[in-house]
């Protein structure tokens, strides 16, 4: 056996994300969730979701049995409808007010207004509607009234009158979805669709009401992402050149809301010397054999050059030229010690310079000539050969005594210390200039030309390249001045850039193995690949921002899809649609043959059965046959109705949070047993709630009023009417005098009694007139006493039902009888036309009050006979 609704869904709940078991606690004391709440179950929707949010979410308080409280509804009462303008042919400004309890009867012939006001409520409250556009509320078709159809719904949900604007095709008001109508338009939808248990009992409504908690948060998330992403991921596409399988497009085909900031930045490093590599490779597959070969020119140049520089650098440095000035300053202090030397030695010598420049190389050539030639292999100079005096190697004669000292003088000073140093200094000195630097490179004729290569590769390099040829020329110029002894000149700063060099020199190789792998089909593949690699990991570096954009719309995108997850109702369907078979299904199958009883109509082969794969509480009528599809093809139109009927109040029995019930022509086509039946039916419904019923049948109108009294009722009657101008117009009078009981008949004659003592005495004409007419309404007022009082509506005129089980009240003592005798013929008298004569007084207005007195006196009489009469015939009473 299922436990109570609540229970299970509070053990229910237990399994589900806080979420929603904080939605569960705000429905259940809740009417309507509002604004603020779909906000907060928003915000722990997203934060639970991954979302970071501006303000973090309220904390989630779980349900529980007490958030539960009692789980009723505060249903509203139905108060008045007012101000209604161009409606059918309603009188503008036409207002129907209705009993705030019990039961409110509207009475009207056909035309009278009433279809006008229920085709109001219909459309603005809940009702049974096969195509709400068929809900359609006409203005007077003949008339000519311009403006739009509008009117006033005027409810009481427990804090006083609260007004509804109503027109045609506005949004329905919550409020008044808690009154339900019936009509002729509905009744079908009963027989041939079955029930919709549209509002819960309140247990059993929560999963149902989480359910539209979860589609309006659907419908709010799917809104927001359409604005926060909508095609934005789209828009970061990055369109490449080529599709191929670089590592930078596999990058941007992989990215995902996983990929970090990191990984960004690695996969769009992009340098300067990238782009170099790019021009590179570019220049190596579109340049020819000859391009290859300048290349190659360029590199070996370059490696000469390099060569040239690191000489320059130490060659024609400021301190290099300071010790070619110094070398040049100590051969020439040398040459002048010598030669002051020389001086002091050969004062006496005929000639003069010996011991000079001149001099000495005159001796050097002797010297080489004799070693060489006239005395090979024999010290210089040689004074004897062949026993006698050698011959000058100069003069060729014999070498007197003289001419041998002189040489053995100018061999001492050859041999001198000052003459070596200095001639070892001199030599020096000539080894240094011999050695000065030919800049090969940087004087050429093509070094214009190289340069030019140089700046197109690159500028900067180019730029100190040139500085530096003007400064080595002219410092080489300045180190042959200063070896010459010339005078010291000014020199340009010397910047030799051989680091740059050397970075040069290894691009250059780059570029000829490139120029080289580019001649070869396979090796160009690689160049290929490796410029597009860069080439799209350039554009990759173009498009940082557009990944990092995309990454962010992933990330948010994936908490949006995690989020409308969450709200995903199928869980929830299934657990509430377990509930309704568990709690309801049962209920309403046992309240409908309840109602079908009520109508006498269970001998239809009819039964209601749960719809199979519906999300809702929905139940279908099944005819029980296969010779047709549907119930109305077989049913009479009077069982139809009494099953639309049973219908309509087993849905609204089982609806939770129901509030009034409106009823148009219950009646239609029903035999006059069965009228009585619904009659007793709303009657005893409308001991529970606020009902309004539209009828045009009196008999009807009888038999519900008389209904209402059994129950204790005192039902609050309306009369419609119409005229040339216009319908819906309420009788100030009331209801038809037909169609009032005894009492109201009584309390009639009493009000319209009060003025006859100032109309006796202003015109006894008038007076005789009007008497005479409440006369005859007092012998009508005797007959119903006859019908609802003496013989206990045992017998009711226009009906055929006779309700034998009420002669147990029937006791019509002779007394009783008498006084009913005496007062019925003295109604007569004076109601009839009487002879001229005047043989009948008048009553005066004091004598008809009494009889309208005694009237009443008798009618608590007879009641308090019939009870006697019921309480002595015990064995007479109904068995229960």
């Amino acid at each position: 056996m299922a436990g109570a609704p609540i229970d299970d869904v509070l053990e229910w709940s237990e399994t589900l994300s806080s979420w929603k078991r904080d939605a569960l606690r705000r429905l259940a004391i809740s009417n309507e969730p509002t604004d603020a709440d779909i906000d907060a179950l928003l915000a722990m929707v997203k934060s639970a979701s991954g979302f970071k949010l501006a303000a973090g979410p309220p904390s989630a308080i779980p349900f529980t049995k007490a958030h539960f409280g009692n789980g009723e509804y505060q249903p509203i009462v139905l108060t008045r409808i007012a101000n209604v303008e161009n409606v059918n042919r309603l009188v503008p400004k036409a207002s129907l007010t209705f009993c705030p309890k019990a039961l409110t009867i509207v009475y009207g012939r056909n035309g009278s207004g009433k279809s006008g006001f229920v085709r109001i409520l219909r459309t603005a409250c809940r009702t049974r509607v096969e195509n709400p556009v068929k809900l359609k509320v006409l203005a007077d078709v003949y008339g000519s009234t311009p403006g739009p159809q509008t009117a006033e719904i005027v409810v009481d949900a427990g804090d006083g009158d609260v007004v509804i604007p109503w027109s045609p095709g506005k949004a329905a008001s919550p409020q008044l979805m808690q009154v339900a109508v019936f009509d002729t338009a509905s009744a079908q939808l009963y027989v041939d669709g079955g029930n919709q248990i549209r509002f819960l009992p309140f247990g059993l409504a929560l999963p149902h009401r989480l359910n539209a908690i979860c589609i309006i948060l659907k419908e709010k998330l799917e809104a927001e992402r359409a604005v926060a992403i909508g095609n934005k991921v789209g828009l970061t596409s990055i369109v490449f050149a080529a599709q191929r399988n670089s590592k930078a497009q596999l990058f941007d085909k992989q990215l995902n809301k996983l990929t970090s900031d990191a990984q960004i930045e690695s996969a769009t490093s992009f340098s300067n010397a990238d782009e170099q590599r790019i021009e590179e490779l570019t220049a190596a597959l579109s340049a020819s054999a000859a391009a290859a070969a300048d290349v190659n020119a360029l590199s070996k140049w370059t490696d000469a050059l390099l060569l040239e520089s690191d000489a320059i650098g130490s060659a024609f440095t400021d301190g290099a030229l300071e010790k070619l000035r110094e070398l040049r300053a100590t051969a020439a202090a040398a040459r002048q010690a010598a030669t002051v030397a020389a001086g002091a030695l050969f004062t006496d010598e005929p000639l003069s310079g010996v011991g000079g420049d001149a001099w000495r190389s005159l001796w050097a050539a002797a010297r080489d000539y004799s070693v060489t030639e006239a005395y090979k292999e024999k010290e210089f100079p040689v004074l004897m050969a062949d026993g006698g005096a050698a011959a000058c190697v100069l003069c060729q004669q014999p070498l007197l005594p003289d001419g041998a000292a002189r040489m053995q003088r100018f061999q001492k000073y050859m041999d001198d210390t000052l003459d070596a140093a200095s001639r070892k200094a001199e030599q020096a000195v000539q080894d240094a200039l011999r050695g000065v630097h030919e800049l090969n490179c940087l004087r050429a004729s093509d070094f214009a030309d190289r340069l030019e290569q140089f700046r197109k590769r690159d500028e900067v390099l180019a730029d100190v390249l040139a500085n530096l040829q003007t400064s080595a020329v002219v410092r080489r110029e300045e180190a042959l001045t200063r070896l010459r002894g010339q005078e010291v000149g000014m020199v340009p700063p010397l910047v030799v850039p051989i680091d740059e060099l050397k970075a040069f020199a290894l691009r250059l190789k780059g570029e000829k193995e490139g120029l080289a792998q580019a001649g070869n089909s396979e090796e160009r593949a690689k160049l290929m690949a490796e410029r597009a690699e860069l080439e799209d990991r350039k554009l990759l570096m173009a498009n940082k921002l557009k990944l990092t954009t995309r990454r962010n719309l992933l990330v948010v995108d994936d908490g949006y899809t995690k989020a409308l997850a969450d709200v995903q109702t199928r869980g929830i369907t299934q657990r509430a649609n377990e509930l309704v078979d568990a709690h309801l299904t049962n209920a309403v199958v046992t309240r409908f043959d309840a109602e079908r009883a009520r109508f006498d109509i269970m001998h239809l082969n009819v039964g209601l059965a749960r719809k199979s794969g519906q999300t809702k509480a929905e139940f279908e009528v099944d005819p029980k046959t296969k010779l047709t599809k549907v119930t109305s093809e077989i049913l009479s139109e009077g069982e139809q109705r009494a099953l639309a009927l049973a219908g309509f109040l087993t849905e609204v029995a089982l609806t939770d949070g129901s509030g009034p019930i409106v009823i148009d022509d219950p009646v239609s086509s029903l035999d006059r047993d069965r009228s009585a039946r619904v009659a007793e039916r709303i009657a005893e419904e409308a001991s529970g709630r606020q009902v309004v019923v539209f009828t045009h049948d009196i008999v009807f109108f009888n038999e519900l009023s008389r209904a209402a009294d059994e129950v204790g009722i005192e039902p609050v009657t309306v009369a419609l009417f119409s005229d040339k101008t216009a319908a819906g117009k309420v009788d100030t009078a009331g209801m038809p005098w037909k169609g009032q009981n005894v009492a109201k008949r009584i309390s009639r004659l009493k009000n319209d009694a009060a003025p006859l003592p100032k109309l006796h005495a202003a015109s006894p004409a008038d007076y005789e007139y009007q008497v005479k007419n409440l006369y005859g309404r007092l012998r009508d007022t005797y007959e119903r006493v006859v019908e609802e009082v003496i013989f206990r509506d045992i017998v009711r005129r226009g009906t055929d039902v006779i309700q034998t089980q009420l002669l147990r009240y029937v006791r019509f003592p002779d007394a009783l009888a008498i006084r009913f005798h005496e007062g019925m013929t003295r109604a007569n008298t004076h109601s009839h036309d009487n002879p001229a004569a005047d043989t009948v007084a008048v009553p005066l207005p004091d004598e008809f009050t009494e009889h309208i007195s005694e009237l009443e006196v008798l009618i608590a009489d007879l009641k308090a006979e019939s009870e006697a009469a019921e309480a002595d015939r015990p064995q007479m009473k109904t068995k229960k």
